[in-house]
C-alpha cells in the first residue's frame, strides 16, 4: 500500500493548532501512533553546512483505511515551533496488518536554517495522519530526541619531540563547535576536557587529568615525560555540543 504525502494540506507550525485532537474527543479518534524510533535513540549531530538527514519510523494504528501520515522533528512548543526539519522524501508505509502501518519518512536538519544555538538539547516527535474517512490526528511531544551541535578537536600536539625523561613536555590542542549564530567553528572557553596517555605497550587511553579550555577553544597543560607513549584530548558531551576525540601524538622518552 502507498500512503500518499499531505504535504501540501497541512505545513508546519500553522497546522498545529488545526491538528491537535482536543483532550475529550482524544478516546474516539480511530487513529494513534506507537512504536516510534529515531536513529537507535542515539542524538543528532548537526554541523554548519550539509542538513543532516536521518529517518523517523512509527506505527500509524487505524480502525479505517489509511490515507495518509507525515513526520516532523521539532523544538519549542507544541504551539511555537522554534526550530524544525524539512521533509527529505515522502514517508514510505507498509501494512502490518488491517489496522497497523508501519511507516517510515526521511527528514533534514538544515543548519543554514537553524539562527541560535539554544536550539541545541531536546527536541520531539509531530506525527499526523488522515484516514479515508477524513478523520484527522495530529501528535506533538512525542519521542524526545537530543540534537547536538557537532565538536571538532584539531589534532593533540606535544613538543618538545623527543625529550629526556623528566624533562616538561607542554601538549596542546583546540576544541571548537558549530555555531548556528555564524555558521562557522567556534571555539568556546570554560569547556572541561580530558587529557589523556597511552603507553606505547599498551592499546587503552586513560585520563590523566581534566583541563578547561581558554580562549578560542584553546587547551594547554605542560607535565614531566616519564614513559614514552601517546597523548589525546577527550571531550564528552555536555547535552548541547557533541563528544570528540583528538587524534593522539607519540612521544618518545629517552
Amino acid at each position: 500500500m502507498r500512503v500518499r504525502s499531505i504535504v501540501g494540506a497541512v505545513c508546519g507550525a500553522v497546522a498545529l493548532s488545526a491538528l491537535v485532537v482536543p483532550a475529550a474527543q482524544a478516546e474516539e479518534n480511530p487513529i494513534t501512533f506507537s512504536g516510534i524510533a529515531i536513529n537507535s535513540g542515539e542524538p543528532l549531530v548537526v554541523g554548519t553546512g550539509i542538513p543532516h538527514i536521518f529517518n523517523v519510523h512509527y506505527n500509524v494504528n487505524h480502525t479505517n483505511e489509511l490515507h495518509s501520515s507525515e513526520a516532523h522533528l521539532y523544538t519549542g512548543s507544541a504551539g511555537e515551533w522554534k526550530g524544525q526539519t524539512d521533509a527529505a522524501g515522502d514517508p514510505s508505509c507498509r501494512e502490518l496488518s488491517a489496522t497497523v502501518t508501519r511507516c517510515v519518512q526521511a527528514l533534514a536538519i538544515d543548519p543554514k536554517k537553524l539562527s541560535d544555538n539554544d536550539l541545541a538539547g531536546t527536541w520531539h516527535v509531530y506525527l499526523e495522519a488522515t484516514d479515508v474517512d477524513y478523520n484527522v490526528a495530529g501528535k506533538g511531544n512525542l519521542y524526545p530526541t537530543t540534537v547536538l551541535r557537532n565538536s571538532v578537536m584539531a589534532r593533540t600536539e606535544v613538543a618538545p619531540e623527543p625529550v629526556g625523561k623528566g624533562e616538561t613536555i607542554t601538549v596542546t590542542g583546540e576544541l571548537t563547535h558549530a555555531d548556528w549564530n555564524t555558521h562557522t567553528y567556534v571555539g568556546e572557553a570554560g569547556k572541561s576536557v580530558e587529557l589523556q596517555f597511552r603507553p606505547s605497550d599498551s592499546l587503552s587511553y586513560s585520563t590523566v587529568k581534566t583541563v578547561e579550555t581558554g580562549s578560542g577553544g584553546a587547551l594547554k597543560e605542560t607535565l614531566t615525560a616519564e614513559t614514552t607513549g601517546a597523548w589525546r584530548w577527550y571531550f564528552a558531551s555536555d547535552g548541547t555540543t557533541s563528544g570528540a576525540v583528538a587524534v593522539g601524538d607519540a612521544v618518545v622518552v629517552e
